[in-house]
């Protein structure tokens, strides 16, 4: 039985919430990485950034056989998610607490899981090297197994209140030289703009309006060896793309009435208080504009005219 302080109100919602987008998604799994990796043969199985476990305990409920390991920072969640899958009958489930920033390379040998998982870690992205982590979930990987990366962007939507929280954490992650744009590309500009004689581009204008981790998505995983070789390597002016990186895109509709709304919502509040010190440390805005801003927020996603999507993307690849 759960008992109401391993079932926290945090834990509560991020299930509910992962309910929404399992369902949402329509599928545990893209189907084609389903024929690449057959889970029916498979042995053990690892996600990243499991939350309260709502995937993996699904995952485990259709592949019995499967032995499940879930692991993510927040100590009261992973209580919550062994409590959940000790609830369900799940024996061969079992949930970790440690920080993504930190995995230690002797958690688990070399090689050990037919499948490493990685969920929605952009809320991580203050902490984390990501290409360190999908090094790391490569190398846990048997050869011959598959690394996929599910990740989010921040939706787009009606709320103008939104919208201007989504650019002003943009501009404290450019702010704090987290942007995803590297130092490279601002020297590409500079040449550019010498040799034509034009005025380069100012790096204090440029307003980015999403988080960019989803088209970085490949390019770890590609970094991190993964990704079968082409038959026909694609040549450019950058050498040979030799390693397939395969994608699947999915939508869900977070606007008023729909299902996964109510739950946006939470997750959107809880966002705006997590992310408020980033904002104050980095002077992208200052206390009371931020809480005049937060009760736009809160006023205009519970409007009935309330509209939004989110974009979500997995990328998979072999691990070579």
């Amino acid at each position: 039985m759960i008992q109401n302080e391993e079932l926290t109100s945090n834990a509560y919602e991020d299930l509910r919430f992962q309910r929404v987008i399992v369902e949402a998604m329509g599928e545990l799994l893209p189907g084609k990485l389903l024929a690449e990796c057959d889970l029916t043969h498979a042995q053990s199985i690892l996600e990243i950034g499991c939350g309260a476990g709502e995937w993996l305990r699904a995952i485990a409920r259709r592949y019995p056989d499967l032995q499940c390991i879930g692991i993510d920072q927040d100590v009261y969640l992973m209580k919550a998610a062994n409590a959940l899958a000790y609830r369900d009958g799940l024996a061969q489930v079992a949930f970790l607490a440690v920080e993504m920033s930190d995995i230690p390379p002797t958690l688990f040998p070399e090689g050990s899981f037919d499948l490493v998982h990685l969920s929605f870690l952009g809320r991580y992205i203050l902490t984390t090297d990501y290409l360190a982590l999908a090094q790391v979930c490569a190398a846990l990987c048997r050869p011959g197994g598959v690394v996929c990366w599910t990740e989010a962007e921040l939706p787009m939507t009606t709320s103008a209140a939104f919208e201007r929280l989504t650019a002003l954490v943009c501009e404290a992650l450019q702010c704090a030289g987290q942007s995803f744009i590297p130092e490279s590309m601002w020297e590409w500009a500079e040449l550019v703009a010498a040799s034509s004689g034009k005025p380069g581009v100012d790096r204090s204008s440029y307003k980015r309006r999403h988080l960019g981790i989803t088209p970085m998505l490949g390019r770890w995983l590609r970094d991190a060896g993964c990704g079968a070789l082409r038959e026909r390597p694609i040549y450019s002016i950058w050498g040979i793309d030799e390693r397939v990186i395969h994608h699947a895109v999915y939508t869900i509709e977070v606007s008023a009435g729909q299902p996964a709304h109510e739950g946006f919502v939470v997750q959107a509040r809880r966002f705006a208080r997590q992310v408020k010190p980033f904002l104050l440390r980095n002077r992208v805005i200052e206390e009371k504009e931020y809480a005049a801003l937060c009760d736009q927020l809160d006023t205009e996603l519970t409007s009935q005219e309330f509209c939004g999507l989110s974009f979500l993307i997995s990328a998979w690849a072999s691990r070579t």
